[in-house]
């Protein structure tokens, strides 16, 4: 489970995210490019807003609790790299379990939800890769009028890969505690103000490439955040946000950075024609250690999904940012990731699916010297989608994955697989 900061509205943290800065080149033609697409945006979310089910619909209630189960059953088929390597790949047959429960109360004032999921990651042959995975969500906050006072709680123990960068599935505990309050100062505009620390360890004796992962991760962020709250219209809000983070590392204070960023965004309604959230803005890293080169540019993250005439889904998320990387002497990357489904539906509960991604880890050395070269991983397939009931559905999916380095041969791989994957429980 991967955690981020958390959202400037109060809410879970953001998805994932990318830059789209290639598309345009200049300050100017970004910001007219930026400006045409929230103006349309803002337009398109209030048409068709039945178009989607409210996933907040609980599948069963009892007294004041709500209960919303899920279930998923995903990476059903054989996957031929199993350890992602460069020769001699190895296949095996995979699946993955994953209950998820959700239960929620709103006595009076209070709101409070508990939400767990454990995932069973089962491969036939290869049984150091199986795990069990775990993680909660926790959350309470009380309406008091003008103030609406909140906590949270995220806690997960995983060996799922931390990154696409780490090819090894190495258990880690990531935690993030966050605090605030909503304040009230209009009918659709509100300050929220927050505290958030976010802790990551690792096992010890896990290593990747002669590297020792807790040595190169284990570390404790500390952040401040302040937004502004602007509710366009029933179905689009629209932030901006500001905030200070202090990341340390137990063992490589060299990696120390205090980070500035700001950024607007626009969440958009899940009963929308647009739904989910997108965020680009500005971030300063500067590194504590001079030997640490600070980084300065364009930030963005989201997740955004559009229904267009009914027929057509379109699901992209997208992430620009700085990431640090397991190796000593590149302490960190930026990272340029997009990914895009488009879902036409077919024939009655049958739909038609292409999917497509890229990847891009730009390395930044110590001594901020010379290009060390990048990563890049695509990915692309296609497949069908089946509705077998409102809350039950298939997807078959042929997806192929390629990655090339610039640097390092030794780190390239490929890997076709045909995957299938049941959820039970989610509207979708």
């Amino acid at each position: 489970m991967k955690l981020s900061t958390p959202a400037a509205v109060a809410g879970p943290p953001t998805a994932p995210g990318v830059s789209l800065t290639s598309a345009v080149s200049g300050p100017r033609p970004w910001l007219r490019v930026l400006g045409c697409g929230i103006a349309a945006l803002i337009t398109l979310a209030p048409v068709a807003a039945t178009a989607q089910t409210d996933p907040a619909t609980p599948t069963l209630t009892i007294g004041p609790l709500e209960f919303r189960p899920k279930l998923t059953l995903s990476n059903i088929g054989v996957d031929n790299n199993v350890f992602n390597s460069a020769t001699d790949p190895k296949r095996d047959f995979t699946l993955t379990a994953s209950p998820d429960l959700e239960v929620s109360m709103h006595p009076g004032r209070l709101f409070a939800s508990y939400a767990a999921r454990t995932d069973f990651n089962y491969f036939r042959t290869y049984k150091s890769e199986r795990s069990v995975d775990r993680s909660i969500v926790a959350r309470t906050e009380v309406d008091l009028g003008l103030l609406k006072p909140f906590v949270s709680l995220t806690s997960g123990h995983t060996s799922s890969r931390a990154s696409s960068e780490i090819d090894v599935r190495a258990r880690h505990h990531p935690r993030l505690y966050v605090g605030g309050t909503r304040i009230k100062l209009a009918t659709r505009t509100a300050i929220v103000l927050s505290a958030y620390r976010a802790i990551e360890t690792y096992d010890e004796g896990l290593n990747f490439r002669g590297v020792d992962l807790a040595t190169s991760f284990d570390s404790r962020t500390t952040g401040y955040e302040s937004a502004l709250s602007l509710d366009l219209t029933p179905f689009t809000t629209f932030t901006l946000t500001a905030a200070r983070e202090q990341q340390r590392f137990d063992h490589t204070p060299i990696r120390d950075s205090d980070s500035f960023r700001i950024a607007p965004s626009l969440t958009f309604s899940p009963l929308g024609l647009i739904t989910g959230n997108a965020s680009v803005g500005y971030r300063r890293l500067n590194g504590l250690d001079p030997t640490l080169p600070d980084y300065g540019g364009l930030v963005a993250t989201g997740g955004v999904g559009m229904v267009i005439a009914g027929r057509y889904n379109v699901s992209t998320t997208f992430t620009r940012d700085v990431r640090y990387s397991y190796e000593e002497s590149l302490p960190y990357y930026l990272l340029n990731a997009v990914r895009g489904t488009l879902a036409v539906q077919f024939v009655g509960p049958l739909d038609l699916r292409v999917t497509g991604g890229r990847e891009g880890l730009s390395y930044r050395a110590l001594t901020d010297g010379p290009k060390f070269g990048d990563d890049r991983q695509i990915l692309y397939g296609g497949g069908a989608g089946y509705r077998l009931a409102d809350r039950l559905r298939v997807v078959v999916e042929a997806l192929a994955i390629r990655r090339t380095s610039e640097r390092d041969a030794a780190r390239e791989y490929q890997n076709n697989r045909i995957v299938a994957t049941l959820n039970w429980g989610a509207i979708n």
